[in-house]
């Protein structure tokens, strides 16, 4: 079994990663096994070879793929016909049409490691944010350009009342849990900056809706489901501007 190294560069930094092709594994079930090992009992080096290695074996096991945002916007379209007014829906695709189409000519442009790199780039940033979020007791999540929650603090899930484990992996979006003027506020907010590279942050405020459980009343001390809060938000560029 003979590697073939391609050297790339990180879509959110200067360093390097070796992308190593394998010639001869006999099955997948074999290249999988082998990224669950190297996870397990990286070799001996830096960090940051033992974090390619662990890379290289989760790319040829296929668990490293490029994200599909198309379903994440077909999701925020599904939602906004579903729960909002329709003048509330076009403002929304108005910002959209502002800024998807250079997003979708961006992606095209790019190859498929290019943006599996950039999906890796984006679990590194994840696991930056683990310690972030556990040295702060301020609410707070992060979410994907499609809305897509998949990281958040205890007290994020504390304030809107979901549990801990729903705030990962996309199983909730940051416009589920807003009141309508909020949501089209969000987009619009975000359709200002999104490509401005002068500007990368919003301070605002919103409604967020306390999400009650089923069969759950809400707190006496709570007169409605909705939270008027002050939040920022932050936007995070790869070396591509996405």
């Amino acid at each position: 079994m003979t590697p073939t190294p391609t050297t790339l560069m990180n879509p959110l930094g200067n360093s390097e990663v070796h992308i190593l092709k394998y010639n001869g594994m006999s099955n997948k079930n074999d290249v999988q096994d082998q990224f669950f090992l190297t996870a397990a009992d990286p070799k001996d080096g830096n960090l940051e070879d033992r974090l390619n290695e662990v890379i290289n074996a989760k790319y040829q096991a296929g668990f490293l793929k490029p994200y599909n945002y198309v379903s994440g916007y077909a999701r925020l379209q599904r939602y906004t016909e579903q729960h909002m007014s329709s003048d509330s829906r076009q403002r929304i695709l108005n910002v959209m049409g502002t800024f998807r189409p250079t997003f979708r000519d961006v992606a095209q442009s790019l190859t498929d490691i290019d943006l599996i790199l950039v999906e890796e780039s984006f679990e590194r940033l994840l696991l930056d944010y683990d310690r972030v979020f556990s040295a702060m007791a301020i609410p707070a999540c992060l979410w994907r350009r499609t809305g897509e929650i998949y990281k958040g603090n205890k007290e994020f899930a504390d304030l809107i009342n979901v549990p801990f484990d729903k705030l990962r992996d996309g199983q909730l979006c940051i416009y589920e849990i807003m009141a309508e003027d909020s949501i089209v506020n969000y987009w619009e907010k975000y359709g200002n900056i999104a490509f401005d590279p002068k500007q990368k942050a919003v301070l605002t405020s919103c409604l967020l809706n306390y999400q009650l459980q089923p069969g759950e009343e809400p707190p006496r001390k709570r007169k409605n489901i909705a939270m008027s809060c002050c939040f920022s938000f932050t936007v995070r560029r790869d070396k591509f501007n996405m």
